[in-house]
């Protein structure tokens, strides 16, 4: 091409791209076939949002007998011969900055897809779109302890008749908790002993609270199913793998193995009461340094875990907010009994308290 055709080709191509911008047919090499593309497209905007024809007169290739084609007045060869394509082609993906394919190019893949997976969100929790590390929530030596308590707990319990009968209402929040404990071992990225029968204790965990807080709670027949339950669990924590186990899913939800939320929730206001009856000054903190660590990390854990899928709060950005400050208390309370600080415990123990008290109020949990 010369230069008088390159400066032609120039100024073709803006005005190429200004016709394109206008939605305006484009002549292409075969002339015929890209003059009928733009008659058919009927409607273009004007500036005033009124709706008018397209004008393709002008769009016919034009020259004098055995010069080169024109349109108007422009030389026909600076024009792309596929300008819509050639238009999508550069256009798409540019503003994400991603390479794709044309839509009908099917060499390459499917375009939406390819774009899909490699764009696409590592799954995320139900809290909220977080993502959640159980380790940090409650480590080994807290899971490991807690569940020692709520075990001897309920040994206490189911070690008579009259034990069970004096407080059978209290067994429910310690069955529903070391429910949801096992399913925490389960998940926990370290090792237990008996961790692969964890589900077993999460599931007769679940028919203790069932049965105390039924109806038929207080009867006979009741404590025996209680007391049988517990001692196949006594002996799946200290290792061993008891004749006659229930069939057990692999895995459960939280909500599904804690039965009711109401059980859970006593569970945190246990919480509360025993650390404000415990610890009152800075002596008192340094004097039950692991007490407050292993509350707080229960209270962390139990803050996420009450906003899962299992029980029905997943979803709920009120009830996810309400929970938010039990489980940053619980942090801060781990982190008040490691320095000994009594005002960042304090703190702590305000915020739990006040945001039971507003969850409550909302949601009527209590």
């Amino acid at each position: 091409m010369n230069v008088s055709s390159s400066s032609h080709w120039l100024c073709g191509s803006l005005l190429a791209s200004t016709l394109l911008l206008a939605s305006a047919g484009c002549g292409s090499s075969d002339g015929a076939s890209n003059g009928a593309s733009a008659a058919k497209d009927p409607k273009a905007k004007s500036e005033k949002g009124e709706t008018k024809r397209s004008k393709t007169d002008g769009s016919k290739a034009e020259g004098s007998a055995g010069g080169p084609a024109m349109i108007d007045g422009i030389y026909k060869d600076v024009f792309f011969d596929k300008p819509l394509v050639v238009a999508a082609n550069t256009q798409t993906g540019a503003a994400a900055g991603n390479t794709t394919v044309a839509a009908n190019d099917t060499s390459k893949g499917t375009p939406a897809t390819d774009a899909a997976t490699a764009t696409k969100d590592p799954p995320k929790a139900a809290t909220g779109g977080e993502a959640v590390s159980l380790k940090d929530l409650i480590d080994k030596d807290a899971l490991t302890s807690e569940i020692k308590n709520v075990r001897n707990y309920l040994a206490g319990k189911a070690g008579s008749v009259a034990a069970y009968n004096a407080s059978y209402l209290e067994i429910a929040p310690e069955s529903a908790t070391l429910a949801v404990l096992a399913i925490a071992v389960q998940k926990h990225p370290e090792d237990f002993s008996w961790k692969k029968n964890a589900k077993f204790v999460r599931d007769l965990s679940t028919q203790i609270t069932e049965l105390t807080s039924s109806d038929k709670a207080k009867n006979k027949n009741t404590y025996d199913t209680v007391a049988a339950a517990f001692e196949k669990i006594d002996d799946i924590l200290k290792g061993s793998t008891p004749a006659g186990l229930p069939e057990s899913a692999d895995e459960k939800e939280y909500g599904e193995a804690a039965v009711d939320l109401r059980h859970i929730m006593k569970r945190i206001q246990k919480s509360e009461a025993t650390l404000k009856t415990t610890v009152s000054n800075e002596a008192g903190l340094k004097k039950e340094a692991d007490k407050v660590a292993l509350e707080g990390a229960v209270l962390q854990f139990l803050g996420y875990a009450i906003t899962t899928d299992g029980f029905g709060w997943g979803d709920d950005a009120g009830f996810r907010k309400q929970a938010l400050p039990l489980r940053e208390g619980g942090k801060q309370l781990i982190e008040a009994a490691k320095s000994g600080n009594y005002p960042m415990y304090d703190e702590a123990m305000g915020r739990i308290s006040k945001t039971c008290v507003e969850c409550h109020g909302e949601f009527k949990n209590n």
